[in-house]
């Protein structure tokens, strides 16, 4: 009867699945290819808010969250973290004790008339701790590894909001000098349109006429150019934020940047203190001074200590016997081959090696900031000049075509006046990207947004 129990009980428990288990998945079904090109990317943040609709206006913050969200990158840094926390939970369990419980059954069937069977159970609690010292330094070690893996997720997410704004910025550069070369376009058809009348009543050559036409077909040809790198600067600003769409995206335009006042000195200082990199660094050392202590320790004494409490029966599941016990040991070291004093001198050697990093990782830092920085006022200074080239080249386009139009003008001239004046506006353009883009560049290297 008791084995006829224990057959039902063991096709029971083989009989148990994982929800969704038992679903075949056939590997040779149509895939639906549309949801598996378009649907890849997350559609909420970490709290549960829906994220922007890509197919909508876009502002800066939804770029930056959409990318935060859908980052291959700072998903894996966030996994990162989180298990480097599941080893410091583990680290941890090695001060707790362990319980567990049994239960055995047999049964037996011979050749006597009578057939005979057994069963018992047990349950104990046990604490054994081997060098709590060192433990305690895991303990500490995996603590140092949480924060660095911290720093690692905001180290991550600087360098894709940085990615993020360069590519806003490319693209809106890009949609505006669409408007600059429809804008010059536009001129171009006036000027053929103005010459051929003027040659139809006699006032011009026709080689006015052609130089005209020719130059309207250049412009449209670069109109044709700006506008697919309107179409690859949306491609690459799509592919940062972790999107797949077939549409041009639609981002919200941005007139002025933000001023950026601090000295040098004061920006290397904030690099020094907030950058993640300097920061997980800082820990390397501590790390490193820790195994250099967890080395030192093979010249010390270990101590260990075990309890343990037993409770067992073998009658069924009544527990009629107990058992405790409570053990100390001391292990004193004598000679282990110097393998003690290598491993000291080889952290050691590991700690001077982190330092030195540590030293290049804050020279490359400085360089770094002062590259940004440079950019940074390159760009500034740029402006106030590209936005007068821009009125002057105006003026000057205005001149040259009332000349030509009064017949005391070429048509060389005017070419050159209109040229002068879309490649103003076009440097103006640049210059106020730039801003925004050293601006990006410098606070990411200050570890600051």
């Amino acid at each position: 009867m008791i084995m006829k129990k224990f057959t039902f009980l063991l096709l029971g428990l083989l009989s148990i699945t994982l929800p969704g288990a038992s679903k075949v998945i056939d590997p040779v079904a149509p895939v639906d290819t549309d949801k598996q090109v378009y649907g890849l990317s997350a559609t909420t943040r970490a709290d549960g808010t829906p994220l922007p609709d890509v197919n909508a206006p876009l502002s800066l913050q939804d770029c930056i969250d959409l990318a935060l969200a859908n980052s291959p990158t700072m998903i894996a840094a966030q996994l990162a973290a989180q298990n480097a926390r599941v080893n410091l939970n583990l680290a941890k369990s090695q001060f707790l004790p362990t319980a567990s419980a049994g239960f055995d059954s047999s049964y037996s069937m011979g050749a006597s008339v009578h057939d005979f069977g057994s069963s018992g159970a047990d349950a104990s609690v046990n604490l054994s701790l081997s060098g709590i010292t060192d433990l305690a330094r895991n303990v500490k070690m995996k603590q140092t590894a949480v924060e660095q893996a911290d720093l690692k997720v905001q180290s991550v997410k600087n360098d894709i909001i940085r990615n993020v704004r360069k590519g806003y910025y490319s693209l809106l550069s890009a949609q505006r000098a669409v408007d600059i070369r429809t804008k010059s376009k536009e001129l171009y058809q006036d000027q053929y349109e103005r010459t051929s009348e003027y040659f139809r009543l006699g006032l011009r050559p026709k080689v006015d006429v052609t130089t005209a036409e020719v130059n309207l077909n250049n412009e449209s040809l670069r109109l044709i150019r700006a506008t697919n790198a309107v179409k690859t600067a949306s491609a690459s600003l799509a592919n940062t934020l972790g999107v797949t769409t077939p549409n041009v995206l639609t981002v919200q335009m941005i007139e002025d940047f933000d001023s950026f006042d601090m000295t040098l000195d004061e920006a290397v200082k904030a690099a020094y203190d907030n950058r993640p990199d300097v920061q997980m660094a800082q820990l390397d050392v501590r790390l490193s001074e820790m195994q250099v202590t967890q080395a030192k320790a093979g010249y010390l004494p270990t101590l260990g200590i075990s309890a343990g409490y037993t409770k067992s029966g073998n009658s069924g599941l009544y527990l009629d016997t107990e058992a405790a016990r409570v053990g100390v040991s001391l292990e004193i070291p004598i000679f282990n081959a110097f393998r003690t004093y290598n491993s000291v001198k080889q952290a050691q050697i590991s700690l001077e090696n982190t330092h030195n990093s540590t030293r290049s990782l804050l020279n490359n830092v400085f360089l770094e900031v002062q590259k940004a920085y440079i950019a940074l006022n390159e760009a500034a200074q740029s402006i106030p000049l590209a936005k007068l080239n821009v009125e002057k080249a105006q003026e000057n386009m205005e001149l040259a075509r009332g000349r030509y139009n009064e017949g005391i003008g070429d048509m060389i001239a005017l070419k050159d006046a209109e040229v002068a004046y879309t490649d103003a506006e076009l440097s103006l353009l640049t210059a106020r990207y730039d801003y925004g883009a050293a601006v990006a560049d410098l606070k990411q290297a200050m570890g600051t947004f």
